[in-house]
């Protein structure tokens, strides 16, 4: 063998012995068990969508369950996801997959009968009532024009007779009530209705952004009434600084904020979510795992990620820990 040979063979020994963190210009090797594993995304985007998605349902469900996830719960802004759900399961067996739907106009707003309809759809997975996303009064006031206005669900501090009878469907039903883009002091209003009505599930959407826009006064509160406080890795990625135009606008909270509010608020109050699935935008369980690395190097114990991920997301949903 000549003396060149010899070097680049000896090269190529150094390197596979190297240990694979230390080595420059490469990616990170893959984890041996991913940092997402059991996990539940309680806020996932995927195709058939009248928005431009990343991948389908069930090319989703096929990557969380290869990263090891426990379950993911499918939001769509204009229809149900509980009959999506149901094929998910059958499509990909050994993960859970749950659905929902989101009152905005599409399905006739604040309609107790498409939340009816909803839950009683076969196979058991409509387990979430958003209340309006880009049809509320709050979306349509911040993001689209301030003269503007669109669904309001508590005005003056009370809540509507049709959100009234909603919330009794979700309380009859142990249905899950997410908040969704309403005001801040709607959401104050409906956690105190929803509480006296019997609602035991409830996770504020996305609380610490700019919609809704919730002061830590008011998120340390609606955590003593019971519900839980969402965080998207979404918004990690939103602010001035963001890659797309539609993102610019939303309010920016970096996961350093996040680890200060799981301190003073305490992470038996919080669920972590990925609010993934854009175009162009990372895959959830990628996210997932970026999220808990992240959070991690911010001093975040891991079993307080644990609880984040895992524990309050099954509680949510009623699934046995």
């Amino acid at each position: 063998m000549t003396h060149r040979l010899m070097t680049a063979a000896f090269a190529a020994l150094s390197l596979a012995a190297a240990p694979l963190m230390a080595q420059v210009g490469f990616p990170a090797p893959p984890p041996k068990v991913s940092p997402a594993q059991g996990a539940i995304d309680f806020h996932v985007h995927s195709e058939p969508d009248v928005f431009g998605r990343s991948m389908d349902d069930i090319d989703v469900a096929i990557l969380a369950k290869r990263k090891g996830m426990r379950g993911l719960v499918l939001k769509n802004h204009v229809t149900m996801t509980a009959d999506r759900a149901v094929l998910v399961m059958k499509m990909v067996p050994g993960i859970e997959i749950f659905g929902g739907i989101v009152l905005n106009n599409a399905v006739g707003g604040i309609n107790p009968a498409a939340v009816e309809w909803m839950h009683r759809m076969s196979g058991g997975r409509g387990k979430v009532v958003w209340l309006p996303t880009f049809d509320s009064d709050m979306h349509i006031k911040t993001l689209v024009d301030p003269k503007s206005s669109g669904i309001e669900v508590a005005p003056g501090g009370v809540v509507t007779p049709q959100l009234e009878a909603v919330l009794k469907i979700i309380a009859r039903e142990n249905l899950v009530l997410a908040t969704g883009h309403i005001h801040a002091e709607e959401v104050m209003a409906v956690v105190k209705r929803a509480k006296e009505l019997g609602v035991k599930n409830i996770l504020i959407t996305h609380a610490l952004t700019n919609i809704p826009g919730l002061s830590m006064a008011q998120a340390k509160e609606v955590a003593q009434m019971g519900a839980y406080i969402e965080y998207c890795y979404l918004q990690s990625m939103a602010g001035p600084d963001a890659q797309h135009a539609w993102m610019k606008h939303w309010k920016k909270v970096t996961l350093k904020d996040v680890a200060k509010v799981v301190g003073e608020i305490g992470a038996d109050h919080v669920v972590l979510s990925t609010d993934l699935g854009q175009h162009a935008n990372m895959t959830h369980p990628d996210g997932m795992e970026d999220m808990i690395t992240g959070l991690l190097k911010e001093g975040v114990s891991q079993a307080d990620i644990d609880l984040m991920v895992k524990k309050n997301p099954a509680r949510l949903l009623s699934l046995e820990d």
